[in-house]
């Protein structure tokens, strides 16, 4: 039985793979966009998301009519694998209030909460009933911790639509930064029996499970979501997480495999890798992942990060200081970045102007712990 079983799944592999070679070179084939984008939405659908983005890609560049739908389908597939600055850049070039959501979501992913709003704006002025555009105005001002009007939108959103999963999502998530985690669990389950598939609301509850120490729970409610969405790197990305926190490291790092086994370059999956290293202190091999992220997107400013704080376990602070630095360089928009700086530059001699400088743009970003630093020395940012 066993063997028949075997030969059974061979022989699906066999077919498959011409069929894959098949579609493979037809990206580059002289199809329309049209047909190009028809095809990536049938590749997605299939779970081949690297060859729907080759397709996607394609369109964009054999596309001469403005046509905005490979823009759109492609800025949503790279929302999905969390490369959030390409997604809102490719989302910019859409008009509709569903690409001004999306847009809107890959801003508050980078702490852009100004530019969030300011698409969500856009998106309810495009389609004033969106309930994609309430939402994402209520995850604006969730991020603005202005949880009063946040409310208000997402219960907008629901009025709009009422059995709209996505808005009982954002409803558990204002639940959750009030720290009402009960209720947030309410709506994130409500969410997800609305919409089985999904997977940010199994990806808030599992998170929120494993904050709550119920990495058991957590762990088989992801597996229910990845049953749903068989290929989502968010979920497996929490699964390793959960795993990470059972202390059952070797698990979490074949999640990781599996999502590099979807997706051989996603960087946020590399520098993941990374930081399990260096937590394991293999200072080496850790910045090895780093690098290889970094091969792929050399403006990612989280790798030169990553690489900095192994530097700082393993003692080499000239090297930290230098990657930090790097990452500024690419993103002047994370405080924790300039704090790491603030705190090198203190172990140093000659640091203190440096190290003033970085405080006060940490501060300047609301760091908290920075603008008490500089409160006590009495300089102002």
């Amino acid at each position: 039985m066993m063997q028949r079983k075997l030969i059974l799944t061979l022989a699906a592999l066999m077919w498959l793979l011409p069929l894959r070679a098949q579609e493979e070179t037809e990206v580059a084939q002289g199809l329309t966009a049209a047909q190009l984008t028809e095809k990536g939405v049938n590749a997605e659908q299939l779970g081949l998301t690297e060859l729907a983005e080759k397709y996607y890609r394609k369109a964009i560049e054999n596309d001469n009519s403005g046509d905005e739908q490979p823009y759109l389908r492609l800025g949503i597939l790279l929302e999905q694998k969390e490369y959030y600055d390409e997604a809102a850049r490719l989302l910019s070039r859409c008009s509709n209030a569903e690409a001004l959501g999306h847009q809107a979501f890959c801003l508050i992913q980078q702490r852009l909460i100004d530019s969030a709003s300011h698409c969500a704006e856009r998106a309810i002025e495009a389609d004033p009933k969106s309930a994609l555009a309430m939402s994402m105005m209520a995850y604006v001002e969730t991020e603005r911790d202005q949880h009063v009007n946040a409310i208000a939108w997402a219960n907008r959103a629901l009025k709009a639509e009422p059995n709209y999963a996505r808005g009982e999502n954002v409803m558990g998530y204002i639940q959750f930064r009030k720290g009402n985690h009960t209720e947030a669990m309410r709506h994130f389950k409500k969410a997800i029996q609305l919409d089985s598939t999904l997977a940010e609301a199994y990806y808030n509850l599992g998170t929120l499970y494993c904050i709550r120490n119920s990495q058991e729970m957590a762990i088989k409610l992801l597996k229910q979501g990845l049953r749903r969405n068989p290929r989502n790197i968010k979920l497996y990305t929490a699964m390793a997480y959960a795993y990470r926190m059972r202390g059952d490291d070797p698990k979490a790092m074949e999640c990781y495999n599996q999502i590099l086994e979807y997706d051989s370059i996603h960087t946020p999956t590399l520098n993941r890798i990374g930081v399990l290293y260096r937590e394991q202190g293999h200072y080496e091999r850790a910045i090895a992942f780093h690098r290889r992220a970094l091969s792929i997107h050399p403006n990612d400013a989280s790798a030169y990060k990553y690489i900095g704080k192994a530097y700082i376990d393993w003692g080499n602070y000239d090297k930290a200081i230098q990657n930090f630095i790097r990452a500024t360089n690419i993103s002047t928009t994370d405080d924790e970045t300039y704090m790491y700086l603030a705190e090198l530059y203190g172990k140093q001699k000659k640091g203190e102007r440096k190290q003033q400088s970085a405080y006060k743009k940490a501060a300047r970003l609301g760091n908290k712990e920075a603008q008490a630093w500089l409160v006590k020395k009495g300089i102002g940012w």
